[in-house]
């Protein structure tokens, strides 16, 4: 289930600009303003230490006009300021989620930073990225620190106060995918080891009877290096190939909500279909009368929807021959979803030749 964070952000995304980065300082800003996790912040990641701080404030997307060798004004992601006993600090903390450095943004920062120490700042600047971006940046008196978000998710699922705001913010950097595992676990060693076999097994049970009845009555799925990518950005392997009209039909083993892997038969709908409407009644209609099929509606009207048949493969395990039965699985679903098609022949689909 997605944070309440991830709900919002889907509904700003829609906007022409995608202000990804942005949405995600704003949501850890107010975070930043609790001393005893700014002092942590600081010991973890810049090895000093904070004794009696004060007066602190987080402020986001705040502009520096420009010096005189800038070509543009400067606005870090995140400024703190803060007392330690009668020093006043000031931070900036740049974000970035997949993209880079913009044009001497680190060296403004700094420029900045150094300009505010002559006025009598500790001044800190902090580079977090979402992958490895190693930066050399020169300074004289600003300390510059870089490092990567999951390292700032563990500091911060290691301090959860288990209230509400915490809990979200975590939730939402886990959607997101900041909280990537640093460690392989002993299940993790043994996957790999037999990562060629298990790999071959799935491709037996989509490949040969599976493939032939859904080319049958689909027509032919996309590449094999479709499932690659399917793995990657859903967690799921399948076939499955765009019947028009933003509509898909897929089938295969998702790895995603269940403690186990599922086996599942599928139709998606993107909300720019034009038989949205006709479809979601269908869908829905289909899933009363038919035992096992589950219409998954949308939340909003920006939401895909789809109609699934799916079994845990440890249904599968106590049968004989598993590849044989996990095959009579898909297409005996594929053979009802094609029912729907047929009784939905008034509607685009692809011409299976």
């Amino acid at each position: 289930m997605l944070s309440s964070y991830s709900k919002i952000y889907n509904l700003l995304r829609q906007s022409e600009s995608n202000p990804y980065e942005d949405y995600l300082t704003e949501i850890i800003a107010p975070i930043f303003e609790q001393p005893d996790l700014l002092t942590n912040f600081f010991k973890r990641f810049a090895n000093v230490n904070l004794y009696e701080i004060s007066h602190v404030k987080a402020y986001t997307q705040k502009t520096y006009n420009k010096l005189h060798t800038h070509d543009t004004d400067s606005r870090p992601d995140l400024v703190i300021t803060f007392s330690e006993r009668e020093t006043p600090h000031i931070v900036f903390i740049e974000n970035k989620l997949g993209s880079g450095e913009g044009h001497h943004q680190l060296q403004r920062y700094r420029e900045h930073l150094e300009q505010s120490e002559e006025e009598g700042f500790s001044t800190y600047l902090f580079y977090i990225t979402q992958y490895f971006d190693p930066k050399q940046v020169a300074t004289f008196s600003t300390k510059f620190f870089q490092l990567q978000w999951f390292q700032l998710y563990m500091m911060l699922q290691e301090n959860n106060k288990q209230d509400l705001y915490y809990k979200q913010v975590l939730k939402y950097m886990e959607d997101i995918e900041l909280n990537k595992s640093r460690t392989f676990l002993p299940q993790d060693v043994y996957a790999i080891q037999n990562l060629g076999r298990t790999i071959s097994m799935l491709d037996q049970c989509l490949n040969e009877k599976t493939m032939h009845m859904f080319t049958n009555l689909f027509g032919k799925p996309k590449p094999w290096g479709n499932r690659a990518i399917e793995l990657r950005d859903y967690n799921r392997y399948v076939i499955q190939n765009d019947q028009s009209d933003w509509k898909f039909i897929g089938c295969g083993f998702s790895f995603e909500q269940a403690d186990y892997p599922e086996v599942s038969v599928y139709i998606e709908v993107h909300p720019n279909s034009k038989h949205r409407l006709i479809l979601m009644d269908a869908f829905k209609q289909f899933a009363e009368v038919n035992e096992g099929w589950v219409y998954e509606a949308p939340e909003e009207r920006n939401d895909w929807f789809m109609l699934y048949a799916d079994q845990s493969l440890t249904h599968f395990l106590s049968t004989q021959d598993h590849i044989d039965e996990i095959e009579i699985f898909f297409i005996q679903r594929l053979k009802k979803l094609n029912e729907l098609k047929q009784s939905l022949s008034q509607l685009n689909w692809i011409v299976v030749e």
